[in-house]
């Protein structure tokens, strides 16, 4: 038995010795090729071969964390000014609001903020300030603060998102406060009313088509336990992540985080599944008469697609084509207008906006719906196409860092999105740009909402 297990061990050994010798021949064949390799090019009078450096960026300074509980912390230290800028965002806002209840995501960020009633004062003492808001896709909290302050002003503020959380008397107040300002509200401006009637029309019952303030109606329907409900479903660790640009490294604003924010729970996230807006299948022309008006605001245009599509760079492009094809069909109208295509989550509304005077109203209405359809039939020439192509490379390259960088966070975007946008950008032909018109044009047909002193005659015409 010894014998044998002697025999054993001398044929491993022996094979291990083979294979390190195999491969210690084979890396010096490798060696050696490359050393005959460079004798050649010297022979030949070629130059070495030179590794160019990888070239740096404006993201290259970028640093990423995760928390244990989620939390993503984003930084790029810049400047030695000494200050600092930080994007507090969570990734839900007012489509999460309950049905009947609009205003839910905006009375909930409210009732945090108001636990502390002397939020202003104390972030005024430490020279620092916030703004904060609600859109239908986050809730946002922008804080501007001196770097050697900054622990102290993210202590008050994480003692009210993760602390303190939705307190009754907090909510009363802030309810109450509400419901005063809708109802002491100045009227709405006509191309607010105007952009309300539109996202209302062309979305009805989808979340995209209520505001986020709510009325007086929705609002007197909630109640605290409502808000208490949204903060626990949506104020997740791993449903926000903050982004920090300015005086500060990376290692002191995780700890920061983990210090103040760490405490945040973490749990499931609540996806942004929503039925489909109901499809319109032919032209929907709303009228609105206001008397009062002295011009008429003209709303027109089809649901698009969301920032994370393919094809929102190539629908960015369409949108400036149209908007150049109506600057050279209406060079004397009074007024003005342009094109959008709304960056949202969810698929946001590519459509025309214009503020124009009541005689040229039927005249535009006219143009505009038939430049609308043309999209997907008429061909977009070179010479077109690389001016929107420049104008939206140029509109980027405008586009601080630090706002690029809460896009991508914002819209899950791949995290090289802002390097190749101008790659792509320039990648897109006028066939892609004709396929996309045919894609949104196909799927709903236009909506237009025309608002202002329309009159017998102009009723008529439109």
């Amino acid at each position: 038995m010894n014998s044998l297990k002697s025999i054993t061990r001398f044929c491993l050994c022996a094979a291990l010795l083979s294979v390190c010798a195999m491969t210690a021949l084979a890396q010096k064949d490798a060696n050696q090729k490359d050393s005959n390799q460079k004798d050649a090019k010297k022979k030949k009078g070629l130059p070495p071969e030179i590794v160019a450096p990888v070239q740096p960026t404006p993201f290259s300074e970028v640093k990423r964390d995760l928390l244990l509980n989620g939390m993503q912390v984003i930084s790029l230290a810049r400047g030695n000014e000494g200050k600092l800028r930080c994007d507090l965002v969570v990734r839900s806002g007012a489509m999460f609001d309950l049905v009947y209840k609009t205003g839910v995501a905006k009375l909930t960020q409210e009732t945090l903020l108001a636990a502390n009633p002397n939020l202003a004062t104390e972030l005024e003492s430490l020279q620092a300030k916030m703004e904060w808001g609600v859109t239908s896709d986050h809730t946002w909290y922008r804080i501007e603060s001196p770097t050697s302050n900054f622990d102290t002003v993210m202590e008050i503020i994480g003692r009210l998102l993760v602390v303190e959380n939705v307190r009754q008397d907090a909510f009363k107040r802030v309810q109450q406060a509400q419901l005063e300002k809708l109802k002491t509200a100045a009227a709405p401006t006509p191309a607010e009313r105007a952009e309300a009637k539109f996202q209302a029309e062309i979305y009805g019952d989808h979340p995209y088509g209520h505001n986020v303030d709510g009325t007086v109606k929705s609002v007197s329907n909630i109640v605290w336990a409502d808000v208490h409900e949204f903060y626990k479903r949506y104020y997740l660790a791993n449903n926000a992540y903050t982004v920090i640009t300015g005086d500060i490294r990376q290692e002191r604003a995780v700890n920061i985080f983990k210090a103040f924010f760490g405490g945040w729970v973490k749990s499931s996230i609540v996806p942004m599944t929503f039925r489909q807006p109901q499809r319109i299948t032919e032209l929907k022309l709303v009228k609105v008469e206001a008397p009062d008006m002295s011009t008429v605001e003209w709303r027109g245009g089809v649901i698009g697609v969301k920032v994370s599509d393919q094809d929102y760079i190539a629908v960015n492009l369409l949108a400036r084509v149209l908007e150049a094809r109506l600057k050279k069909d209406l060079t004397d109208l009074t007024g003005s207008f342009s094109v959008k295509a709304l960056p949202v989550a969810l698929p946001g509304p590519f459509y025309l906006s214009a503020s124009i005077s009541a005689d040229r109203a039927p005249e535009f209405s006219r143009k505009a719906t038939e430049r609308f359809a043309a999209l997907s039939a008429s061909p977009v020439s070179a010479e077109e196409l690389a001016a929107a192509q420049a104008s939206l490379s140029a509109e980027h390259s405008a586009q601080p860092v630090e706002d690029q960088l809460r896009e991508i966070e914002m819209f899950a975007l791949p995290r090289n999105y802002a390097l190749i946008f101008a790659e792509r950008i320039t990648a897109v032909t006028p066939a892609e740009l004709q396929r996309v018109a045919k894609r949104l044009l196909d799927a709903n047909a236009l909506t237009v909402v025309v608002l202002g002193k329309l009159g017998e005659q102009l009723k008529s015409q439109m």
